[in-house]
């Protein structure tokens, strides 16, 4: 986990450092793009609101910001079929980085739960 973090800002600032203007287009977007993804998560931390809505607002922010950088780099074209597959991955991805996080803290809450009985 914080290893991959290291690695990978290490990367991104070698990246920004000695490449040219459009992988350090690339190297801010990215950064952005997860910046806003972390702040987005936030979310979680609002008690009142249900998990189902603050995963909407996560996801819905999180794939609005994946898609003004997508259009800003061009990663892709913007045909219907392409915005399709992209919108697709995206999801899949989310749900199963978000899948990995909630089973990880349930388990962690009936541990702690354990532990008080």
């Amino acid at each position: 986990g914080q290893s991959i973090g290291i690695g990978s800002t290490i990367c991104m600032l070698f990246a920004f450092i000695f490449a040219d203007s459009e992988v350090r287009k690339i190297v801010v977007s990215f950064v952005l793009l997860s910046v806003v993804i972390g702040l987005l998560s936030l979310i979680y931390n609002v008690k009142s609101l249900p998990i189902l809505a603050q995963t909407l607002i996560h996801m819905g922010g999180s794939f609005i910001a994946f898609m003004i950088a997508a259009w800003l780099n061009q990663w892709f074209p913007f045909k219907w079929q392409v915005v399709l597959s992209a919108s697709l991955s995206f999801f899949f991805i989310f749900f199963a980085i978000w899948i990995f996080y909630y089973l990880k803290y349930k388990r962690e809450i009936e541990q702690i739960n354990q532990k008080l009985r």
